[in-house]
Parts: C-alpha cells; sequence; structure tokens
C-alpha cells in the first residue's frame, strides 16, 4: 500500500519555525494551516504558499481534529513559546504604527478621495460648463428635421453635399452669428453687439480655414476604367488650402457677401476639399468661461459628408472666481506630501533592519504600486493644471486680447487673431487633458481606498473577491474577446456598407457590446438583410450574453462565496487583537501611548538584540516599577500588537515527500 509522508516548515516574523507531521495515504494534499481546520486532501502541486492565520492570544500549541476517512493527520509540533522574548516584543512596539494605520489609513484615503473629487469638480466647474456649451452649440450648430418647407433653413447636422453648405453658411450661420439686432428688428446697444445668444461674446473674428487633398494617381491605370478617372486625390493626407477671418463686429449682410463671393469663386469648396473648419472663440461673463467651439465638415472620398463640432470650455480666472480653489489645492498638497512621506518611511522600515531580525514585508507589492500611481496621476494632474493657468493669466493672452478689443494692432489683425486662436486651441487641449487625468487620478485613489479596506471582514469584500477570482477572469477574458472579435468582424462584413454604427472596426466594437446591455437597434440591421440579421443576432446574444456573461456571473459568485467563507477566518487575530485591547484600554484604542506601554517599549529598544531572557509579567513589573497586576495588563496589550504583526507577516511554505 502506497503511504505518503512529508514536512511542512512555517516562519512567521519573529524566525520561529512551526513543525507540521503528514501522514495520509492516497493523492496528494493540499494543506490549510488555518487554526483547528481539518486539513483536507486534493489532487494539488507539491509545493505552494500559503498564508497563516493563526492567532498567538488564544494558545501555544494548535493541532488538528482526528483524522478521519480521506483527510490528513496534521499536528503542530510547535507554535512558538508560551513567553515573549526581547525580539518579540521590540517587533510588537514596532507593530504599533501598523496597528493604528490599519484603522486610520481608511479614513485619510477616504478623506484624500474626496477632498480631490472635490478639487477637481471645482477647477472644471461642470455646472456652469453645461449650459454654456449647449446653449452655444444649440444657436451654432444648429440641428432638425429633415423635412423640407418654404420657412426651413438647412441645419448644421442636414448637410450632405457641397452645395448645401452654403446655405447653411448664408441662411443658419450667419444670421445667428453675426447678430445687429433684437427679435423685433430693433438695433442692439453697443454692449450687446459681437454677441451670440445675447451672452456669448465673440472674441475677434469667425476663423473659416479648408483643406485640400492634393492629387495623386488613380490605382486603377490600365483599361477603360482608367481612362474614366485618370486623377484622384489623397484625403488621408490633406493639407490647409485658405484661410480668411470675418470680423466680429460685421453686420450679417457683410458677412454673407463674403460667403456669397467664395461660392461664386467656386475654388473654396471643390472635389479636392477634404475639410472645411470653422473656429469660434466667445467669452460668457455670466459664468466667467471662455469657449471655443469648431465646427468640422468632413468630406470623405465616397461622398459622405459628416458635420461635427467640439465645444470647449475652460474658466476665464480660476482663483478669482472661486474661493474654495486654493485652499483646496493647498489641501491636497499637504494630503500628497504626507502620503509620500508615509510611503517612504515604509520603504525605509522595510530596508532599515537590525542584526538578528527577520526580513521586514515585501516593499513592492501591487496596491502599493496603486498608491504610486495615484500620487504621480495627481501629480501629473496639477501639472497640467498649472500649465493651463499659465495660459489663462499670461500677460501675452491679456495684451492680446487688449490690442483686439481696442484696435491697437490694426496693421496686423491677422496675426493677432492666429495668435489668439492658437492660444485658445492649446488651451481647449489642455483642459480636456485636465479632466483625463482628474479621471484618472480618481480611478487609483477609488482602488487605493478600497485596498486600506481590506482588513474589515465587510468592506474588503469587492477587492478580495476580485482577487480571488483573476485566476479565472483571465482565461475567461481570453475566451470572451475571441468570440467578441468574431462578432465584431462579422458584423462590419454584413452591415457596414449600410450602418454607420458597424462602419469601422471601433464603431462596430462599440454597438456589439451596447448590444449585449440592449441598447441596440434591431430594425437597422433587419432593415439590410432579415435573415441575415437574425441569424447573426441571436448567435451573438446565445454565445456572448447566454453562455459568457452567465459564466462570467458564475465565476465572480463563486469567489465571493469563498471570500465570504475565508474571510471570518483571515480577520480573526485583527478582530480577537481589537477585543483584547479594547478590554484593557477601552474603545480609543491608543494602547501603547500609555505611559507603561511607552516605557516597556524604551526597554526593549536598549535591550540587546537576540536577548534570550523571557519577557514575564515578573520582569515587566521589575523593569517599570508597576504592580503584577499592570504587569500582566502590559503584556497582554504586547501580545496583541504583536498579534497584528504576525498575521501581517507570517507566511508558510510547505514541501511534501514523496515515498513509495
Amino acid at each position: 500500500m502506497r503511504a505518503m509522508f512529508g514536512t511542512v516548515a512555517a516562519t512567521n516574523s519573529r524566525g520561529s519555525r512551526y513543525n507540521v507531521d503528514v501522514d495520509t495515504r492516497g493523492s496528494r494534499p493540499h494543506l490549510d494551516l488555518d487554526p483547528g481546520a481539518v486539513i483536507r486532501r486534493s489532487t494539488t502541486i507539491n509545493t505552494a504558499r500559503a498564508e497563516v492565520t493563526t492567532n498567538p492570544l488564544q494558545s501555544e500549541r494548535v493541532q488538528s481534529p482526528a483524522t478521519s476517512s480521506g483527510q490528513l493527520d496534521c499536528v503542530v509540533i510547535e507554535m512558538g513559546t508560551a513567553e515573549l522574548t526581547i525580539d518579540d516584543v521590540r517587533l510588537a512596539y514596532a507593530s504599533r504604527g501598523d496597528f493604528v494605520m490599519i484603522f486610520l489609513s481608511p479614513l485619510f484615503n477616504m478623506f484624500f478621495f474626496l477632498v480631490f473629487a472635490a478639487c477637481a469638480l471645482d477647477h472644471t466647474p461642470i455646472q456652469a460648463m453645461f449650459p454654456s456649451e449647449n446653449g452655444l452649440a444649440n444657436i451654432v450648430a444648429k440641428s432638425g428635421t429633415d423635412a423640407v418647407t418654404t420657412v426651413t433653413t438647412t441645419k448644421f447636422s442636414n448637410m450632405a453635399t457641397h452645395h448645401d453648405v452654403f446655405p447653411w453658411l448664408t441662411n443658419t450661420f450667419v444670421p445667428y452669428t453675426f447678430v445687429k439686432t433684437d427679435y423685433n428688428g430693433r438695433n442692439l446697444s453697443t454692449p450687446d453687439l459681437r454677441r451670440v445668444n445675447y451672452v456669448h461674446r465673440i472674441l475677434g473674428a469667425v476663423e473659416f480655414k479648408t483643406y485640400s487633398a492634393p492629387p495623386r494617381p488613380c490605382d486603377v491605370v490600365d483599361g477603360p476604367l482608367g481612362a474614366m478617372y485618370a486623377q484622384c486625390h489623397d484625403f488621408d493626407s490633406p493639407v490647409l488650402n485658405s484661410t480668411f477671418y470675418i470680423d466680429a463686429g460685421a453686420d450679417p449682410e457683410t458677412a454673407t457677401a463674403v460667403i456669397s463671393a467664395k461660392q461664386a469663386s467656386g475654388a473654396w469648396l471643390d472635389a479636392s476639399t477634404a475639410n472645411l473648419h470653422i473656429n469660434l472663440a466667445t467669452f460668457n461673463g455670466e459664468l466667467n468661461l471662455l469657449c471655443l467651439i469648431s465646427l468640422r465638415v468632413t468630406f470623405q472620398p465616397g461622398g459622405f459628408l459628416q458635420p461635427i463640432y467640439q465645444t470647449k470650455c475652460m474658466p476665464s480666472d480660476p482663483y478669482g472666481t472661486s474661493y474654495l480653489a486654493a485652499p483646496l489645492d493647498a489641501c491636497v498638497l499637504v494630503l500628497w506630501i504626507t502620503t509620500i512621506w508615509m510611503e517612504l518611511r515604509e520603504w525605509c522600515r522595510g530596508h532599515r533592519q537590525r542584526t538578528g531580525q527577520p526580513p521586514k514585508p515585501r516593499f513592492c507589492t501591487l496596491w502599493r504600486a496603486v498608491t504610486w500611481l495615484s500620487v504621480v496621476s495627481v501629480a501629473v494632474y496639477f501639472a497640467i493644471w498649472t500649465a493651463l493657468c499659465m495660459s489663462v493669466y499670461s500677460p501675452t493672452f491679456a495684451a492680446d486680447l487688449t490690442a483686439l478689443e481696442t484696435g491697437a494692432s490694426s496693421s496686423q489683425p491677422q496675426l493677432l487673431l492666429v495668435d489668439i486662436m492658437t492660444r485658445l486651441k492649446a488651451m481647449g487641449y489642455l483642459t480636456l487633458s485636465v479632466r483625463i487625468a482628474g479621471m484618472v487620478s480618481l480611478g487609483l485613489l477609488m482602488f487605493r481606498t478600497l485596498s486600506s479596506l481590506r482588513f474589515h471582514p465587510h468592506l474588503n469584500m469587492v477587492t478580495a473577491t476580485l482577487t480571488a477570482s483573476l485566476h479565472s477572469l483571465v482565461p475567461f477574458c481570453c475566451i470572451f474577446v475571441i468570440c467578441l472579435t468574431a462578432f465584431v468582424t462579422s458584423g462590419c462584413l454584413l452591415f457596414g456598407e449600410r450602418l454607420l454604427q458597424f462602419s469601422t472596426i471601433s464603431r462596430s466594437v462599440i454597438t456589439v457590446v451596447n448590444m449585449l446591455f440592449g441598447q441596440f437597434d434591431l430594425a437597422a440591421i433587419f432593415a439590410v438583410d432579415y435573415n441575415i440579421a437574425f441569424t447573426w443576432y441571436w448567435c451573438a446574444m446565445v454565445i456572448l450574453f447566454l453562455v459568457l456573461f452567465n459564466m462570467l456571473l458564475a465565476i465572480v459568485l463563486a469567489a465571493f462565496d469563498h471570500v465570504r467563507t475565508v474571510t471570518a477566518t483571515k480577520i480573526a487575530p485583527y478582530m480577537a487583537a481589537i477585543t483584547e485591547l479594547r478590554r484593557l484600554a477601552g474603545p480609543m484604542l491608543w494602547p501603547w501611548n500609555h505611559p507603561h506601554m511607552m516605557q516597556l517599549g524604551s526597554f526593549a529598544e536598549s535591550a540587546n538584540t537576540g536577548l534570550s531572557t523571557a519577557v514575564t509579567s515578573a520582569l515587566i513589573a521589575k523593569q517599570l516599577c508597576v504592580t503584577d497586576v499592570d504587569a500582566d495588563i502590559v503584556l497582554r496589550k504586547t501580545r496583541a500588537f504583536l498579534a497584528v504583526r504576525w498575521t501581517r507577516d507570517t507566511v508558510v511554505e510547505f514541501r511534501l515527500f514523496l515515498h513509495l
């Protein structure tokens, strides 16, 4: 009969070794060394690593229950001594900060997260940007129904050909941009001129740019088709063709005359035109916002015209209009410096070792990487924000605006307008970068906050479940990506020639993912080909949704059930230590600040390293000159702190040796 014998070696932060005897028959065992747990059999590898969640407050010797059929007989011969050594006290003294940080770090991280969120919202006043951007876009880039009547005008989103651009400019864009009268036909006063919808003051002029596709030989050069189409254009590499400005003070008739002259020339928009860009910079004094709206008309080689617009707003005086901006920045700076100090302090502690002490915990971990990434992202956020503020408060920008308003640089007005537009475009990109950096920083700070809740038996469920399910999610994601790619590509092949949402791979990815969440226009693909669409849609839903999504749910639920089962055991040492300290020191849980505890810590620090003298109540009473009762309380507190250290650092490594 085949028997299996093995030896388990466990080492904790004190350097104590645990000897485990194993005697079993059958397949290879998997050892679970939780105190009092039955060690079960399973077919696993011979070498593994596992955390020991022993509680030194309970006992010094742990023995598993008696063996039964299919179980291992695991007896822990040595679990440490009943009495503490000087090194134990020194470790407990060093772990007091860890114990405090366990409870303070979630509060600190949550406070950092909330303060940075408030700071980001203050720097990007969305409540003011939303009405400003939408109010400007609804006037300049009007959209509406495709129905054409005697009173309708061409809307920006309804343009389909080169010819539609000019009716839109002369009948819609110009009348709403270059306004001289109110809705009753009365002339506007001087302060109300150069404004869009009464509140958006145009800065300087409206910029018009056209980009042309350079000519190139057509790909088909032989045969009758080549003779029919002799010259083509490179729409992928357009070049700037023309730029002109219409002053914001011009009346509608003058602006219309300029556009009509461009139309009459026949050269402004022709077959080689690839893009038309119209840029309009405004200042909203009601909300103290600088806005830049860019209208872009793309003429694609297939004859498809795609009108899009972008609106970007930025505070005109970030620190002058918000009394919270500077205090929030200062608070974030203090929290940022504190975080760096705490991490560097931990790093120094990990690398400052005394002779005879075991190695400190590993500093480079996933959660610590998240912390440092959050520190870097916050620094990048404020670096971009500083660059934006320097652009807004730039003396050159202020001088250009003053010269533009007073006409002091009338000799070269176009150069002045070009400089202002260039600055505003750069500020718009910086504003977008600030938002992206803020989003990344908030995400990293969120994960950092979740990581600090890992000690809590209930608040750590999210991070623990994700961590436990990672080994199953990685292969699942590979299978899901393969299946998703198949349906994305097939959807693009089947419907891309008719539907915009499948016209490119990137749009097809978004469409298929939205389909899985119910956001999909099923009638659109049925209109292309009902039979093909029916087959493709239901195959995608069955494979991606009914099978893979439910498999994902099963993986997460299984991991959650496992985490919920083991969480109570994992947290037992902390909870036992907390209960002990609360019973001894009260609800405030600051027991090491007690004079007796500080004296014991000083004694341990000054004692010789490796001293074999056992730390007992009698020794504590003698060294601290306290009663035996107080000495016993001090000893129990020290054990509680040491429990925190053991739970954090103890790692079990075991090897089984097979004998036939």
